[in-house]
């Protein structure tokens, strides 16, 4: 197991960038090509697997205005809008095509940013996206915050140190609802998944409380060049509850592109891959 002494994320430095319609904070930590991460509903959360990333390439994390205390930016308020103004900050702080990442949430504008700016993405890793649940597979909303840890987490004893308090946890997923407006399956973005050409890795819990199958399912059949990886006893969170998995099969993805899912060997155990 992935364990540091104190909490994660201490490698990364807060930055901001000033972008047409207002500032952006970001997290950059690392060496190597460039890679995009878009955070959950839960806001940035620090990871070790993150950490563990961080020797290979050079992470940015974004930080969606209106999470972490910033303000929202005038004009910016659907998935689209929001992938336009992460388009913006790719073209003044990475300044060329990267690698792109998404959890949950971040997983969801992770698919709208590159339908809409597919010149800006290496290859594409949606981490148990939201916005892709069929219609009829309804989710019955949390009752407890109990409840959505045990949704969230397979192994929520495996959180970093440093987690936001539930108030907090609760203020930053309404931010996430300003965005897409709760919406449980995104049909105009589900027509243009056709529309994806990059190497795409699909990443599913085999304990997901969150995202039933389905979802990862339908991005693979819809998306020309997806891969779908279920890994094993994992729930809402990856990162968090399989971390070494997790850090093995980005690694080995974004060294090794489709071929990563032949003869992944010994090291990659713990995995059931599915393509089209």
């Amino acid at each position: 197991m992935m364990q540091r002494e104190g909490p994660a994320g201490g490698l990364f430095e807060k930055k901001e960038i000033n972008l047409s319609s207002g500032p952006v904070t970001y997290h950059v930590a690392g060496e190597g090509p460039p890679v995009l991460y878009f955070h959950s509903a839960g806001g940035i959360r620090f990871t070790y697997a993150l950490d563990e990333l961080t020797k290979d390439y050079e992470i940015y994390m974004f930080v969606t205005p209106g999470f972490e205390g910033t303000q929202t930016h005038k004009n910016v308020d659907t998935m689209p809008l929001l992938a336009d103004l992460a388009a913006e900050f790719v073209d003044k702080v990475i300044g060329k095509s990267c690698d792109v990442i998404g959890q949950s949430f971040g997983g969801f504008l992770s698919v709208w940013f590159t339908v809409l700016h597919p010149d800006k993405v290496g290859f594409l890793v949606p981490q148990c996206p939201s916005g892709f649940r069929p219609k009829d597979i309804p989710q019955k909303p949390p009752s407890r915050p109990e409840e959505m840890r045990n949704r969230m987490f397979a192994h929520p004893e495996r959180i970093p140190l440093g987690e936001k308090t539930v108030e907090q946890l609760a203020e930053s997923r309404k931010w996430s609802n300003y965005y897409h407006k709760s919406v449980g399956l995104d049909e105009d973005l589900v027509v243009r998944l056709p529309e994806i050409e990059c190497q795409t890795l699909v990443l599913q819990g085999t304990k997901d409380g969150m995202m039933p199958p389905e979802s990862g399912q339908l991005l693979m059949r819809q998306i020309p060049r997806a891969k779908l990886v279920y890994v094993y006893d994992a729930g809402h969170n990856i990162e968090v509850d399989q971390p070494e998995r997790f850090v093995s099969l980005i690694r080995d993805f974004l060294m090794r592109g489709e071929a990563f899912i032949v003869n992944p060997g010994d090291e990659l155990a713990g995995f059931q891959a599915g393509n089209n």
